[in-house]
């Protein structure tokens, strides 16, 4: 990935056909900010912190003290982070020492990386009050305009949003949902952050995972869950015949008899009905269904024979 850009591909749905959606990958690209546009966002940034400030918004100095005003933070759940924080420490260093054996390293990695989680999960409060802040409400706003004005289409460099108002007013757009965490890696200098984690960089080294942080199997690459269980691409549980060849099973290791490519597919949903409770297509129309008589082959009349005498059935 370039410095200046970082492209990525979306599929964009293009209409319907025959019923189903109609999807086409394009190309997008979020490229660095020019000067003029961060002296932009500087000063809509300013504007944002100051219009919250004056309508009395919280400042992130006073975030500890809301937190425990609405229970959502205490001394006991922060000396619960604090001996969290301590055990990764501890944790880390005995990963970096080493001189353990493979297989108990990955299990304290992975420890690790449960411990880390949890204590993201302790801050969702935190985090989410800090966005109401009057500095996170400004942060925000000044990322949503940078963004607004990097994302481009990658054969012309057109910018998909015209105004940061149409961005916010799309953001569930295929090449926004993406395109946001391309722009953050774009702006942070970072590819991804769980890949500079000291756990993750342990189980890449040692083949336990794989460029995309997928477990794996040392020695063949094969995929597996967090417990060594073999999977495939869309995480159907299989297992291995003598010649490579697969065949799914279930949590339990039995075999189960499913057709290829036929595992990871959803059920098929049933239609919705009206109410009366007929069927409806897509579009909420009533499914208008042939008449039976149609469907049904034409009767033949079966004729028996009853000694020398024949007799209609239907007689």
């Amino acid at each position: 990935m370039s410095d200046e850009k970082r492209v990525f591909k979306v599929q964009i749905s293009t209409g319907k056909k025959d019923g189903k959606e109609v999807f086409e990958e394009k190309e997008f690209a979020v490229v660095k900010p020019t000067v003029a546009v961060l002296n932009e966002a500087a000063k809509l940034r300013q504007r944002v912190f100051n219009q919250a400030f004056e309508e009395g918004g919280l400042l992130r100095q006073q975030v500890e003290k809301e937190l425990k005003s609405r229970n959502l933070w205490n001394d006991k759940l922060q000396q619960e982070y604090d001996l969290l924080q301590a055990e990764v420490i501890s944790m880390l260093l005995q990963l970096e020492r080493g001189g353990i054996k493979l297989s108990d390293a990955r299990q304290l990695a992975l420890e690790i990386a449960d411990k880390r989680q949890q204590m993201v999960n302790m801050l969702v409060d935190r985090s989410e009050l800090d966005n109401i802040t009057c500095e996170g409400q400004a942060d925000n706003e000044r990322f949503n305009f940078l963004f607004a004005n990097c994302l481009v289409y990658n054969d012309t460099g057109t910018k998909v949003f015209n105004s940061l108002e149409e961005y916010i007013a799309n953001p569930s757009h295929p090449a926004a949902v993406q395109g946001a965490s391309e722009f953050y890696y774009l702006l942070s200098g970072t590819e991804n952050l769980d890949n500079d984690l000291p756990e993750n960089k342990f189980l890449k080294k040692y083949n336990f995972v794989d460029s995309e942080l997928r477990f794996t199997e040392r020695g063949t690459g094969r995929l597996t869950d967090k417990a060594g269980n073999y999977i495939d691409e869309d995480g159907n549980y299989i297992k291995y015949n003598e010649d490579g060849t697969t065949y799914f099973v279930d949590f339990l290791g039995n075999k189960v008899d499913i057709v290829e490519g036929e595992s990871a597919k959803k059920d098929e949903p049933l239609p919705f009905l009206d109410d009366d409770g007929n069927p409806v297509d897509d579009d909420g129309n009533p499914i208008v269904a042939q008449e039976q008589e149609e469907e049904k082959p034409k009767r033949t009349r079966k004729r028996r024979t009853k000694k020398t005498e024949t007799v209609d059935a239907d007689a």
